[in-house]
């Protein structure tokens, strides 16, 4: 940031980014870039492209740029009372500083020669600590300014392009902008606190033997102003028991539409969908002993305990499609880049969309029901008997394997939008987050058993199983 922010530069937003004689049709969701003749190249292995039509269809339908403009303009107010409190904080160092002058004056009106000398050392190193402040505080609140600068900058073209009529530089300025305003999120923002302060010798009579008045301390202190995973904290919106149900909820995910999904393992169990609100609103019957609910494009896969398979649901209708049939006892699922990996105790099994086995990787262990797949393409899946949480590569190789005194029967886990990883630990009654290359980031207390936690960063929400029987929703 010191170096300056580098705002979106005027581009052809109406051609494609590989081929600039090339009008932009069509729109690859995969990897949210636009493409015209190389759809047939780069993009033909993707799962869901759409025209460009379509695609500006479903953000203005969707009002997700009501909620880009919202998630911005909640930025650069956050960014507008930082710097607000830091334009503050110099006054309230001047005053401070005036205070300890006129005090200094008051007290040592009547020395002479050797106090004078002691005096002014004193005020140089008062002034000497102000200018110190000054920078530091000039220095951070010029960060905050560029930041409010990209913000207004992000909110001027997402306005721009609400009106426009032009559909591919809908689409294309909606990106860049979503593109940037996490490019701005994960830039750790700073609110710099700093108090100047002296304290004062309490051997005034011996100030001929003194060679200092006093201390001068300079403190600092530094707060993040935006998304940090060492300080986020997690604030209870609401809670479902479902223990009256008779429920035994192993798993759940976020689904389209904001809406969240669990799975009642249980002979001839179910699969249960919140809406938004989090209302119960619809019932995926049919299954026995269903354990997680995972959606893909527009098909929701439901892995199936008893039956050793794999049942497909129409994400909307919920009508059944088809059945997977795995030979495995299979637990959790997960995808990434077009392939599913489905968790089946004492190995994963890679299959495609059609099912067929792709490869499988033997681990340790016979307890690994839950896996997920990280920004990089990597796997990671947690053994509760073992107490491990471990990654490996596509071909299977272990790049890292994580145990903690701690951690005690790890379960669920999920990935957030800078690749770090969230582990429900149920024997221990906590969560620990990792890094992508499996450290410890932090460890979150006083979690009863979970059982799972996913996120949704999109809305600030977490949600926490504990105990197969209650589900906590969380604001981060």
């Amino acid at each position: 940031m010191k170096s300056g922010i580098k705002f979106p530069e005027p581009a052809n937003v109406h051609s494609c980014p590989d081929h600039q004689k090339e009008t932009i049709k069509l729109f690859c969701n995969d990897h949210q870039q636009s493409c015209s003749v190389c759809i047939g190249t780069k993009h033909r292995k993707c799962e869901s492209v759409d025209t460009v039509e379509d695609a500006a269809k479903h953000i203005k339908e969707n009002g997700q740029f009501n909620v880009l403009l919202g998630d911005v303009k909640n930025l650069e107010k956050t960014l507008r009372e930082a710097k607000s409190e830091q334009e503050k904080n110099v006054v309230e160092m001047e005053n401070s500083v005036d205070e300890i002058i006129e005090k200094t004056e008051r007290e040592f009106k009547e020395l002479v020669d050797h106090l004078e000398i002691l005096k002014n050392r004193h005020l140089d190193e008062v002034a000497g600590a102000l200018k110190k402040g000054r920078g530091k505080l000039s220095d951070c609140t010029n960060i905050l300014s560029d930041g409010i600068q990209c913000a207004n900058y992000c909110c001027r073209n997402i306005e721009r392009a609400r009106e426009t009529k032009n559909d591919a530089e809908m689409v294309m300025t909606y990106h860049r902008v979503k593109e940037k305003i996490l490019q701005l999120k994960r830039f750790e923002f700073k609110k710099k606190r700093l108090l100047i302060s002296e304290t004062t010798s309490q051997v005034l009579k011996e100030c001929r033997s003194m060679e200092y008045f006093g201390n001068v301390e300079y403190s600092e202190s530094d707060h993040d102003i935006t998304y940090n995973v060492h300080e986020i904290a997690l604030s209870f919106v609401s809670e479902f028991n479902f223990a009256g149900e008779n429920l035994n909820v192993h798993t759940g995910n976020f689904l389209s539409k904001d809406t969240f999904a669990v799975t009642d393992y249980t002979p001839e169990g179910h699969c249960l969908i919140y809406s938004k609100e989090w209302k119960s609103v619809e019932v995926i019957d049919g299954m026995g002993y269903p354990f997680e609910v995972m959606q893909a494009g527009e098909e929701l896969f439901v892995t199936d305990y008893s039956t050793k398979s794999i049942e497909v649901f129409s994400a909307y209708a919920l009508h059944k499609l088809r059945s997977i049939n795995i030979n495995e006892t299979v637990y959790g699922i997960t995808n990434c880049n077009g392939a599913f990996y489905i968790a089946c105790g004492n190995k994963i099994i890679k299959i495609d969309m059609s099912g067929t086995k792709l490869l499988e990787y033997k681990i340790k262990g016979s307890d690994t029901v839950h896996i997920s797949a990280t920004n990089d393409g990597h796997l990671v899946y947690s053994n509760s008997s073992l107490n491990t949480v471990t990654a490996i590569t596509d071909q299977g190789e272990t790049i890292w394997q994580y145990e903690h005194l701690r951690m005690k029967e790890p379960s669920g886990l999920d990935v957030d939008s800078v690749g770090n990883i969230v582990v429900a630990a149920r024997g221990s009654d906590n969560i620990h987050v990792l890094s992508g290359a499996g450290s410890l980031i932090r460890i979150i207390e006083d979690i009863p058993q979970p059982v799972f936690i996913k996120l949704m960063e999109e809305r600030s929400l977490c949600c926490v199983c504990s105990d197969y029987k209650i589900l906590k929703v969380y604001k981060l």
